[in-house]
């Protein structure tokens, strides 16, 4: 089975063509929002850490955002920080350059002087990147090549029987292909651990989800 999708140059497939804008660091998201607000079609998306965590958070948000522009349904991005914060420039770089080589550009409230001349240089960068965007080309992709996230039903009585469900059927036709799925909120398997262990592709598989259910629970 074959779909049209972005081929991206680091091997990564995608159907969506996003020109991310985030905040390296909470104390930028008004000047980060405000570059997406004037760069229509850019897609914002928060960042509420980049300062006062410890080695270990540091880590995981390094981890968080470079997955994100990571993620084949993007094609570049834009980090908005202050410039005084613990999570620099060069640390977000060095962790996206690590998965992938898109085009990915980084500002500081305090270098460039000020939010308005920030925000002003932001939508220039934001902009280009849009025009560059919308000469990408979808090309056949095999369904092999997709990796699809999904979210649970909603947490209420029904979606255990109805869209639970359909994402777990979806999911299975998905993988037979050859395709990839992820599931958020692993909660909501709670009652189903049973089963998903039996299911593992290998018996440590199985375990290890079986007892990530029950730590939960």
């Amino acid at each position: 089975m074959k779909f049209n999708g972005y081929r991206r140059s680091d091997g990564s497939v995608g159907i969506r063509n996003h020109v991310l804008v985030l905040p390296g660091v909470i104390c930028s998201a008004g000047a980060a929002r405000k570059i997406a607000e004037k760069a229509e079609g850019s897609t914002y998306l928060y960042n509420p850490n980049g300062c006062a965590q410890n080695s270990e958070d540091t880590a995981l948000t390094l981890e968080i955002i470079s997955g994100m522009v990571a993620n084949g349904n993007v094609y570049g991005a834009l980090i908005v920080g202050l410039g005084c914060e613990i999570v620099q420039k060069e640390r977000y770089m060095a962790a996206i350059r690590a998965k992938t080589d898109k085009p990915v550009y980084y500002i500081s409230i305090q270098e460039e002087g000020g939010i308005a001349k920030t925000v002003e240089r932001g939508v220039a960068i934001v902009r280009k990147m849009l025009e560059e965007a919308k000469l990408c080309e979808r090309e056949e992709c095999d369904i092999s090549e997709l990796i699809l996230g999904m979210e649970c039903g909603g947490s209420d009585p029904s979606s255990g029987f109805s869209a639970n469900t359909v994402l777990g059927n979806t999911s299975d036709r998905i993988v037979d292909l050859g395709g990839t799925t992820v599931l958020s909120e692993t909660p909501e398997a709670i009652g189903a651990e049973d089963i998903l262990k039996r299911r593992g592709i290998t018996p440590e598989i199985g375990q290890k989800l079986y007892d990530t259910v029950k730590k939960c629970e």
